[in-house]
């Protein structure tokens, strides 16, 4: 089965988790789900700052926020590689179909 790691980018931790939400929704709806716990890492330093199941209560509260901001970014903007450090924090899980 084909797997795909997801980044999620952002300048706090909850902007990367959020991120990483708004790039999951469409690929759950096209089936595939989460086969790893999130990390959430210093892209600085590399180091996992934070790990959590999708289902944790206190980050699956971002989804529906997320899911509102993707529609409304997708429209205003391009896809475009971001930059080393423009982005302090990454939120990364891995999707199986």
């Amino acid at each position: 089965m084909p797997t795909i790691d997801i980044d999620g980018r952002g300048k706090t931790v909850e902007e990367a988790v959020q991120d990483m939400w708004a790039r999951i929704i469409p690929l759950e709806e096209k089936g595939y789900h989460a086969v790893s716990s999130v990390e959430v890492i210093d892209v600085k330093s590399k180091t996992v700052l934070k790990t959590f199941q999708l289902t944790d209560r206190e980050w699956a509260g971002l989804k529906q926020s997320a899911s509102k901001a993707a529609t409304k970014k997708s429209a205003e903007q391009e896809h475009r590689p971001p930059t080393p450090h423009e982005y302090p924090f990454k939120a990364r899980v891995r999707l199986e179909a």
